[in-house]
């Protein structure tokens, strides 16, 4: 009998506070609460009444509805979610399986229309936004939602992807180095701010900021990588070489960093680290770096007077990439075997490498040329001074 007095107090308690919020804030969602505690208050009163003794069964059934769903009731409302933004929510998720964008967008909008400042409803829209590309609309409602929820760190990572995108640079960094400052080892933070220094050719600070992450993450593949890449821009190769070395000692599946390697090896003329280097990249899956290899290993094999190796290797290379023709019939190396050489028709690649690894692997085969065409200079400047000491 103490039970039932106890759950009767606490029940009608939990009701009172609920409808007197009702008429308070005039908040028809409270409507859901009230139902339920109304029907395990009535299953209660008809117990008491006829003197009937509860079991464990009934008894759960009453704490469910009359105290646990008006207290998450109370625990959703304290987070600002509206169970009928959740019902909202599951709609709009239903209309996206379907492909049905438009009622998507329009469901979106009609729940912001009731409830402005719904959290979840504006993060959505957010998200559907920056899917379908409407990124100006997309910055828009993510500049809302960390109104909304200022603490929320990860809110200000994806404005600041989305300023990136827009190409608004400054605003992405400024937002980025606030939100480090508040956590300095928020690597995704550290991540999206150095590559936006890095595409706008602000190597200098890429590196400080590849550097300070470390300190908090120093087993990160990507920071090491990162790191030789930006060093590699800058031309200090040697700091290049070492970043690259330690992402792929961390990523031993690491192929484009073995290729990184392997071109800064020829930069500096050693032709067998660097033959070493490629033929652990042919090794890969990806077609692109195969074919890159292949090239690398062909001039390689014509530096050192072996012809038929450099054709083997050079007709790999275009039966995984036909494109790398264009890049052969450029290079000085192989115009002694270009006629030799198999053509193929054009087809698409198996490749993961993404358009920045793609321009560095041009930026070092442009490198290896200047390099090469500043040692001939060299050679022809010492040729030129022995003959002029001769002439005296």
């Amino acid at each position: 009998m103490t039970h039932i007095i106890i759950f009767s107090i606490l029940a009608l308690a939990i009701f009172i506070i609920t409808f007197l919020k009702l008429i308070k804030e005039n908040n028809s969602n409270y409507v859901f609460a009230l139902v339920p505690e109304f029907i395990g208050i009535l299953i209660d009163f008809i117990c008491i009444f006829m003197s009937i003794n509860p079991s464990t069964f009934t008894y759960i059934i009453m704490y469910i509805l009359s105290v646990i769903i008006p207290i998450i009731g109370f625990i959703l409302e304290k987070n600002n979610i509206n169970l009928l933004e959740i019902y909202r929510l599951i709609n709009v998720n239903l209309y996206i399986n379907k492909n049905q964008n438009d009622l998507a967008k329009q469901t979106l909008l009609k729940g912001i229309e009731k409830h402005p400042n719904s959290y979840l409803l504006h993060k959505k829209l957010a998200e559907w936004y920056e899917k379908n590309n409407e990124k100006e609309k997309a910055e828009y409602e993510y500049i809302k939602i960390i109104e909304l929820k200022p603490k929320n760190l990860e809110n200000y990572i994806k404005l600041a992807n989305i300023y990136k995108e827009n190409e608004k640079y400054e605003l992405a960094i400024k937002i980025l180095q606030d939100v480090l400052k508040q956590k300095p080892e928020y690597i995704e933070a550290s991540k999206l701010l150095g590559n936006i220094l890095y595409d706008n050719n602000m190597f200098k600070e890429a590196v400080i900021v590849y550097q300070e992450a470390l300190k908090y993450h120093p087993g990160e593949y990507m920071l090491y990588y990162y790191m030789g890449m930006t060093y590699t821009r800058l031309n200090d190769f040697q700091n290049a070489k070492e970043y690259y070395k330690k992402a792929a000692t961390i990523n031993s599946i690491s192929d484009i960093a073995k290729l990184n390697l392997g071109q800064i090896s020829l930069i500096f003329k050693d032709y067998d680290e660097a033959e070493q280097y490629f033929m652990k990249c042919i090794e890969t899956e990806d077609e692109l770096l195969q074919a890159e290899a292949y090239y690398y290993l062909a001039k390689i094999k014509l530096i050192n007077k072996q012809t038929d190796l450099a054709i083997k290797y050079a007709n790999i290379s275009l039966e995984l990439n036909p494109k790398m023709i264009k890049i052969m019939e450029k290079d000085v190396y192989f115009a002694t075997i270009i006629g030799k050489l198999k053509l193929q028709e054009d087809r698409k690649i198996k490749t993961k490498v993404n358009e920045k690894e793609k321009n560095l692997i041009k930026y070092l085969d442009n490198t290896y040329d200047v390099v090469e065409k500043l040692t001939e200079n060299e050679e022809i400047k010492k040729e030129i001074n022995i003959d002029k000491e001769r002439d005296i």
